[in-house]
């Protein structure tokens, strides 16, 4: 396996030292169940944690940033300095995973890790005395400050851990048996962004909204111009969305098409008013900010909201305008879905409730013991399965070495006589189901594939499990960007959570009790 390029060795040694804390044990829980099997996982999340060196990499990462911040590389912070760190780090990586691993909003995430005394000991709060746990904007803030590159690190540093074995033979972390990353299976799946089902009108309404909430928020702050009430143009154009709905359930065909047309005319006339409304407040705050009292950023910030509805709003008005009034059909590629997501694309998955679907393509690739080795989101486009097999290749190898992903299982979906090609060349072994029925049935024919495509339903009950419980119904944060991070947090704790519930070497058992 590969050296993972780790922290610098530039810090002074005093900065990756943490001060040990006496903390007070665990009370004693008797007749739940639940509540055992929680607090073993977490006992041994917290473990695997400090085995694998995953932790004290996240220490020394931010210790690392604290230094280029304060443009002290070549000296040590001061001790206070240095615990400070130390302990929002810790608090930073350990809330993150255990929100994550709840599944909880970060403002129910925040009540429960102020009753829980379990997760008081898992983030690291101090339990004696005051309590003092982050808040749901603290919360918000250690998830985003943390680069997606160094998530992704610490992910391939638990999976080499997990797969590494000392001198005499044993997994590093203390499990059964080493994790193989010599078998990978791939699929890809939707991951939905949190938008509502992209009706072209309804993108008008969005922007109504929008801007004229803006523009509610800057005349608070003391900026005006003559105009009628925003509310009056909120109203307006909600009276026409509902019209706009009772439209398609009247009279015959012909009369529907109708109706709906003359809506849209009235909500265009509505979104021409609140366009040229948005325009003149928008230009009055840059001119004329520093007579509110609001700072330069938060008038930037509500400029920039302003903006990004002004500029997709007339393709929002074309694109409704061609399907309503034109009656002509609009290619999913030119189709805006959303004015808040605008890199969400159509996923047309043609399964059972799930037919069409609205986000970001994802692919995942797992262990045999269901671990994901590789999480990539694609930006922008919906692309063919086969476009993304082996760059995930290269990426496992990149990370794990070449002995990893020696056999990749996928379903008829990444099938290419290009990627049977390079596959070959590179000597791994290639289970990819044919599409041609002669050749699968000759493929699986052999009991070595068709075990391997025996194990592949796990993968789907793998993506089920990832999206139900790790990411949710769909993904909580906006902007690719910050979509990428989320994304790496979830498949960091799922691994946690994974590697957690295998098997404890007999030896690493015994010790224990």
């Amino acid at each position: 396996m590969p050296s993972l390029t780790l922290s610098p060795l530039f810090l002074h040694p005093s900065d990756l030292a943490a001060q040990t804390v006496v903390r007070l044990p665990l009370p004693i829980v008797q007749g739940n169940r639940d509540y055992r099997e929680r607090e073993v996982l977490l006992l041994r999340m917290d473990e695997i944690l400090r085995l694998s060196g995953v932790e004290a990499e996240f220490l020394a990462q931010e210790i690392r940033a604290k230094h280029e911040r304060m443009q002290t590389a070549g000296g040590p912070l001061a001790d206070r300095q240095r615990d400070r760190v130390h302990q929002y780090a810790k608090q930073t990586l350990r809330c993150t995973i255990a929100r994550i691993l709840s599944n909880e909003s970060h403002r129910s995430f925040t009540c429960h890790l102020a009753e829980s005394s379990l997760l008081q000991w898992f983030c690291g709060i101090d339990m004696q005395g005051i309590i003092r746990v982050p808040s749901k904007s603290t919360l918000q803030r250690m998830e985003s400050e943390v680069p997606t590159e160094i998530i992704e690190t610490l992910q391939r540093l638990l999976l080499t851990r997990s797969a590494a074995v000392t001198a005499e033979g044993a997994s590093c972390l203390g499990l059964a048996d080493p994790v193989d990353l010599s078998m990978i299976w791939m699929d890809c799946t939707c991951a939905k962004l949190d938008i509502h089902y992209p009706a072209d009108w309804v993108l008008l309404r969005d922007a109504t909204r929008t801007i004229m909430r803006a523009i509610m928020v800057i005349r608070k702050h003391g900026l005006s111009h003559r105009m009628p009430a925003p509310k009056s143009f909120i109203a307006a154009m909600n009276q026409q969305a509902m019209d706009m709905s009772g439209a398609s359930r009247r009279g015959r065909g012909g009369d529907k098409k109708r109706a709906r047309k003359r809506v849209l005319r009235a909500m265009k006339r509505i979104v021409k008013k609140v366009r040229q409304h948005g325009r003149r407040y928008r230009d009055l705050l840059e001119k004329s900010w520093a007579e509110t009292d609001l700072s330069q950023a938060q008038a930037q910030q509500i400029i920039d909201r302003i903006d990004g509805v002004l500029q997709a709003l007339p393709a929002a008005i074309k694109q409704a305008h061609e399907r309503i009034i034109g009656e002509r059909i609009v290619a999913n590629d030119d189709k805006k879905l959303s004015l808040y997501e605008p890199h969400a694309q159509v996923y047309v998955r043609g399964k059972a409730g799930a037919d069409v679907e609205f986000g970001l393509q994802l692919l995942l690739s797992e262990s045999a013991e269901g671990l994901i080795v590789d999480c990539h989101l694609v930006n922008n486009d919906v692309v063919n399965d086969t476009t993304l097999l082996m760059p995930a290749i290269a990426r496992i190898q990149e990370a794990f070495g070449q002995s990893s992903a020696g056999t990749v299982v996928t379903d008829r979906g990444f099938a290419s006589a290009a990627n049977d090609a390079a596959l070959e060349e590179l000597g791994i072994i290639n289970s990819t189901l044919p599409r041609k029925p002669d050749e699968m049935k000759k493929l699986l024919a052999d009991p070595t594939h068709q075990r391997l495509h025996r194990r592949r339903a796990q993968t789907e009950a793998r993506i089920g499990i990832f999206k139900a419980n790790f990411l949710g119904d769909h993904l909580p944060t906006k902007g690719f960007e910050r979509q990428q991070r989320f994304v790496a947090w979830a498949a960091l704790a799922h691994n946690l959570w994974v590697l957690a519930r295998l098997e404890i070497a007999a030896t690493t058992t015994a010790q224990a009790s």
